[in-house]
């Protein structure tokens, strides 16, 4: 399991794991505008490390994430579906540790 500290500038935004299998998850940051970015830096990152596939568990709210996702050729394998009777934490910024697959090409 690799871990990356992530920077905007010299502010730590976040943090990620990205595993030797390509998983990414869990993966956070504490502004959500910087979720976008963090998760390329992952994807990058599951390459670098010579992974055979990537995957990541996206939760809706997580937009920037998604866009990511998609602009890479992602595709959804498991659907899941969180509910609630009430509201409660801020998913815009996190990405828990379970997945979807691509192909990393």
């Amino acid at each position: 399991m690799n871990f990356v500290a992530l920077y905007s500038g010299e502010e730590c935004v976040g943090y990620a794991y990205v595993s030797s299998s390509g998983h990414i998850g869990p993966l956070a940051v504490a502004r959500a505008d910087a979720l976008g970015g963090a998760f390329t830096t992952a994807l990058a990152l599951a390459l670098e490390i010579g992974s055979p596939q990537v995957s990541a568990f996206l939760p809706g709210a997580a937009e920037a994430a998604l866009k990511t996702a998609v602009e890479h050729g992602m595709r959804i394998t498991v659907p899941m579906l969180l509910m609630s009777a009430r509201e409660f934490g801020d998913w815009s910024g996190y990405c828990p540790a379970i997945q979807a697959v691509c192909d990393p090409t």
